[in-house]
């Protein structure tokens, strides 16, 4: 089975939190995971986050590294990276550009499909 999980949330969201943590539970459970990050949630693959001390522990640039050396394919949508004015020299390069029109194929061919 396959799982897309859309992530439109900043790093400082329990809500992006949480979508990462499921990521990583899935994965443990053999699932084939997929992150496709948009709106204010690309603001969580840029390298050098510095989140504020009481959430110090959940930098989600770390979180999604590990996620992908696990086995996940992490996506950002270029055209909210743009404009948001981030630098694609910004984002690790393990992180794949994407698009809306290739975001429906992959929702498509998902088997499910979660939106944080």
């Amino acid at each position: 089975m396959s799982l897309l999980i859309i992530i439109n949330e900043s790093p400082s969201s329990s809500k992006t939190w949480n979508a990462l943590r499921l990521c990583a539970a899935l994965i443990g459970q053999d699932e084939e995971v997929q992150v496709f990050l948009m709106n204010d949630g690309v603001f969580n693959v840029m390298n050098n986050q510095n989140p504020p001390d009481e959430i110090a522990s959940q930098a989600t640039s770390k979180k999604l590294f590990e996620l992908h050396t696990l086995g996940a394919d992490i996506f950002y949508c270029s055209q909210c990276l743009e404009s948001r004015g981030i630098n694609v020299n910004e984002i690790a390069p393990e992180i794949k550009k994407s698009n809306l029109p290739k975001l429906a194929i992959q929702i498509q061919e998902a088997s499910k499909v979660i939106s944080f």
